[in-house]
């Protein structure tokens, strides 16, 4: 469905700018022919950047918020961009409108449907029931060919897609009723509660590099020694480091795409915000699932290896067996040689206790002999003495020759 025009909205582009003179008018120009409103912040300009804003007071521009700043190019104080991003933040708690814009100098911006406004797109948006509108970014700056941006709106024939860090341009959304938050995305998004962002992208035309000697000066001198150290720490202004002062002066064509506005129209309405979301969705999940099939082989693959430590424990442990049934037959037999043993054993100790018995009795009566032994002795010793005493006697002595002529009468000697 095509947007119709829209009647009674404000919608307010809120542009902070730092010596944009050569582009300033035809950005306002644009905007105010589309139907928008803008609140200019000045950040100190020293060309005739606020001069040519003023052209544009009650014809479109609300107000001018001046910062001053010393003439000299040295002492021209820091590019605070987390102040420029507080103030815009501020302003669309205070400002009457219906929608708001972060808005840079150097932007052409449109709706993805031919012929019409950014003003009607907008408005369409929110009946829609969305409060938030991210940008498809292209950005102008084929600058080693001294390209420059023309009075009708036309632009140069070849763009390059934003880097990482500048794909998400959530920089227009509905008024709310708290503040948002535009400092923590470094001004790429306007957060806040219950954001629900339109899934087709408007179109966005930078044109930040504007000829060779525009973007010598523009890098070298009005940005790169007025970032503030803090911001640079916190990962921004990092879209020039690239860039050295030879490249600029002898021209440096990016690699580049041809721009066909309704190329651009068609893609960002076929390739919308839901659309890369299930696209990255698809990824991730194609990509867990190339890991899925990663770990499938690799299980695969370990599970072969299992397989054949499987075999080779299977074969061991069939060896185990066999050999386990081996010594078992081998216990059995030990066993049962054992049984003979105990048997062979009790009888043995039958038969001990058998000469146990007989010893004892044996030593009994040895102890008596022993006793009858001590007697028969002493007896001995008794009649031994007396046989001495006998012999000592003089009865013996004076029957001697009749104890010889005895014997020899019986023989004896």
């Amino acid at each position: 469905m095509t947007p119709q025009p829209e009647s009674g909205m404000r919608v307010v582009a809120i542009i902070s700018a730092f010596n944009e003179a050569d582009i300033i008018g035809d950005v306002i120009r644009d905007l105010v022919t589309q139907g928008i409103h803008v609140y200019f912040m000045d950040d100190g300009s020293t060309d005739e950047t606020a001069a040519i804003v003023e052209e544009f007071i009650g014809k479109g521009v609300i107000r001018i918020e001046r910062r001053e700043q010393d003439g000299n190019v040295s002492n021209r104080g820091q590019f605070e961009w987390a102040r420029i991003l507080r103030r815009k933040a501020e302003l669309a708690s205070e400002i009457d409108a219906d929608w708001f814009i972060h808005h840079d100098a150097d932007e052409f911006r449109e709706s993805p449907w031919p012929g019409v406004s950014l003003l009607q797109g907008i408005a369409y948006v929110d009946r829609v029931g969305f409060n938030a509108i991210d940008f498809e970014c292209m950005n102008f700056s084929d600058w080693g060919k001294s390209a420059t941006v023309p009075d009708d709106g036309a632009q140069v024939a070849r763009y390059t897609p934003p880097a990482s860090y500048d794909r998400l341009q959530i920089r227009c959304w509905k008024r709310t009723e708290r503040a948002v938050d535009l400092e923590s995305s470094g001004g790429h998004e306007a957060c806040f509660p219950g954001r629900q962002v339109f899934p087709i992208r408007f179109l966005l035309r930078h044109y930040p590099l504007r000829g060779r000697e525009h973007a010598a000066r523009k890098i070298f001198v009005e940005r790169q020694p007025r970032y503030v150290p803090a911001e640079r720490q916190r990962g921004w202004h990092v879209q020039y480091d690239r860039l050295s002062p030879a490249e600029v002066l002898t021209g440096r064509d990016p690699v580049a795409l041809a721009y066909d506005p309704d190329v651009i129209r068609l893609a960002v309405m076929t390739r919308h915000r839901d659309v890369e979301a299930l696209e990255e969705t698809l990824a991730v999940s194609s990509g867990e699932l190339a890991d899925l099939r990663g770990q499938l082989t690799t299980a695969a693959e370990r599970n072969g290896v299992m397989a054949g430590e499987l075999a080779k424990v299977e074969g061991a442990l069939l060896t185990l067996r066999e050999e386990l049934a081996r010594r078992a037959a081998a216990l059995q037999g030990a066993l049962d040689r054992a049984d003979l043993l105990t048997a062979d054993a009790a009888h043995w100790r039958e038969r001990a206790e058998g000469y146990r018995s007989e010893c004892e009795l044996l030593q009994s009566r040895v102890a008596a002999g022993a006793v009858e032994i001590v007697e028969l002795q002493e007896a001995v010793g008794e009649l031994t003495q007396r046989v001495r005493d006998l012999l000592q006697s003089r009865s013996w002595r004076w029957t001697a020759g009749l104890r010889a002529a005895y014997r020899l009468v019986v023989g004896r000697p």
